[in-house]
């Protein structure tokens, strides 16, 4: 599936709001722990009481629960205290006293201050946050100073007396947010001990990993079991550090070599993947002793930047090069979609930035929960999450209804308190917001005409509403000879910019997307002027720059609709802008 490309999305100016270089020394030591008695989860499915473990594992899982203390801690630092920082761990004997906590301290790496990320026990957790919601439009960023959790050293993964950056002694399980009572590979049992769930350093349940970052669509995310996590990301870059028993006899996934633009097997590179990838729909129904989950839509420069329901990463790191070399993750949000880049010294290909822009929806498929105000969405994918289990049966409707909105808030770190142990050290964390506020839409709810329209539901006015996510009907669409859209801006307007939102940019077919046309403008509505003439396009969302003029009304001339056999012609959005 095609995306536009990046010269095809006018990209806004970035303005920094607030950064964070930890030149104020950080120390996670001097702020208490207490106690989580789970008083107000934050959802009954996958949240670490959630309901959906009881009705799978039954009352066993309850007395697993249970069977130890959880412990959180948090804080804020930076301007305004912007960052917060947020810590698990457990204490497994309930006396009080929290075993291999995790912590967040100041320290000198590669000659530049940087907070130093260290979780000891794969219980625990340590991530930043933003401490209030990010904006609608925003870029993030960081450098990433060194990283050790799994993935291979100079060959090998073990290394530093580590089993893929797991401490040797003891038993690291998934206990008790394991995988669902029914995947392969295990009893399925709660009632065992806690050695006998599936094990995380090594066998087929065997990987470590880290956040590099990602969006999420609930306030204040702290660490939490890793199933929770897979139905609240909206986008994200992370490293899955498989141990070689969990690859086994296949291929492990696919890395992609961005110089040959060619994929290689996962189990002949050094498991220090960058993944560069959105959240889809869920599995509404997930059937008996499974979880709920996003399907995972992975980008990468061999798939020319569309997201494939494939796992393949994008790149993979050289830790060891760090801290001499480090490498730089950023997030953006603007009107169109998100932005994922990742920059470094990348093993076989080396320096270069990765960059990959995502429409919220494409062809039919969006980023979950994408819309951070209401009036970005319609309900077009809302459902019901229903569970029908061996100790229960359940139903969460209205996961994405009309008038919901999911502001975006950024993780960075171990998210889970059940599987990854290591450390790693971040600085320069920074948040930009648009350098000024968007030129008006000139065209915008301004009055429309066109040729004719294939139905009720797709006049001309849907082509200048504001809107190109609404589904399938927000747009104008025209059949028959002599196809054009009219606009009326009500007065004389200097006019520069006009950007044309086609088929792909609503989630129709990229091969629909208007192919030849001709953007025109008039003083008067008789005598009309060319300023643009298009062949050939295949972009979703293509942007026609002049010599501002004066105008009243802009006309866009569709000679070929598309580039297959399909006759019609669409256009989601006409925008306008002075220049």
């Amino acid at each position: 599936m095609a995306i536009p490309s990046q010269a095809a999305v006018a990209a806004p100016t970035w303005r920094l709001l607030y950064s964070e270089n930890f030149s104020t020394p950080v120390n996670s030591n001097n702020t208490a722990w207490v106690r989580d008695t789970y008083a107000n989860p934050f959802d009954t499915i996958t949240d670490d009481p959630g309901q959906w473990y009881r009705n799978d594992y039954g009352p066993a899982w309850t007395t697993q629960l249970n069977s130890f203390y959880t412990y959180r801690k948090e804080f804020t630092l930076g301007q305004n205290g912007w960052l917060t920082a947020s810590l698990s761990a457990r204490d497994f004997n309930k006396d009080g006293v929290v075993e291999s906590p995790p912590t967040i301290t100041t320290q000198a790496v590669g000659g530049s201050n940087a907070a130093v990320m260290t979780v000891p026990e794969s219980t625990g957790g340590a991530i930043f946050r933003p401490t209030n919601r990010l904006p609608d439009q925003y870029r993030v960023e960081y450098k990433l100073k060194t990283l050790n959790f799994g993935g291979k050293r100079n060959g090998t993964i073990n290394y530093d007396g580590k089993i893929n950056g797991y401490s040797p002694t003891g038993c690291k399980t998934q206990h008790p947010w394991g995988e669902g009572s029914n995947s392969p590979g295990w009893s399925g049992d709660a009632s065992v001990p806690y050695c006998e769930w599936q094990d995380v350093r090594a066998g087929p349940y065997g990987y470590n990993g880290f956040h590099f970052l990602s969006i999420v669509d609930f306030a204040n995310p702290a660490p939490r079991n890793n199933h929770f996590w897979h139905y609240h990301r909206k986008v994200l870059m992370d490293q899955f550090a498989q141990h070689p028993d969990r690859v086994g006899s296949g291929t492990g996934g696919r890395v992609c070599n961005s110089n040959t633009n060619t994929y290689y097997n996962y189990r002949d590179g050094n498991f220090n993947t960058v993944n560069m990838w959105i959240s889809g729909m869920p599995n509404w129904n997930p059937g008996a002793g499974g979880l709920p989950g996003n399907s995972q839509w992975f980008m990468t420069s061999c798939s020319g930047g569309a997201a494939e329901n494939q796992l393949s990463s994008a790149a993979e790191l050289q830790p060891e090069l760090m801290p001499n070399e480090f490498y730089t993750f950023a997030i953006e949000r603007d009107a169109t979609g998100y932005t994922l880049e990742a920059s470094g010294n990348f093993a076989r290909v080396g320096v270069k930035t990765l960059r990959f822009h995502r429409p919220f929806v494409v062809n039919g498929v969006p980023i979950w929960h994408y819309n951070t105000q209401a009036s970005e969405y319609n309900g077009q994918f809302n459902g019901t999450l229903t569970q029908n289990d061996d100790f229960g049966s359940a139903s969460w409707p209205n996961q994405w209804p009309a008038g919901s909105s999911y502001p975006d808030w950024f993780v960075i770190g171990d998210l889970y308190t059940n599987v990854y142990e290591g450390s790693a050290s971040v600085t320069d964390i920074k948040l930009f917001v648009p350098e000024t506020t968007p030129a008006p839409n000139l065209a915008l709810n301004k009055p429309a005409t066109a040729s004719n329209q294939c139905a009720a539901a797709e006049a001309p006015a849907k082509a200048v509403n504001g809107s190109w996510t609404g589904g399938l009907s927000d747009k104008w669409c025209a059949l028959g000879s002599g196809k054009w859209l009219r606009v009326d801006l009500q007065s004389s307007q200097s006019v520069g910019r006009v950007v044309l939102r086609h088929s792909g940019a609503g989630g129709e077919k990229p091969s629909w997307n208007t192919r030849d046309f001709d953007v025109q403008t008039s003083v008067d509505g008789n005598t009309w002027t060319t300023v643009a003439s298009v062949r050939g396009n295949t972009a979703d969302v293509t942007t026609h720059t002049f010599t501002p003029r004066q105008a009243r009304y802009l006309r866009l001339n569709v000679i070929t609709p598309t580039s297959d056999s399909d006759t019609a012609a669409r256009i989601f959005e006409l925008e306008a802008y002075a220049s």
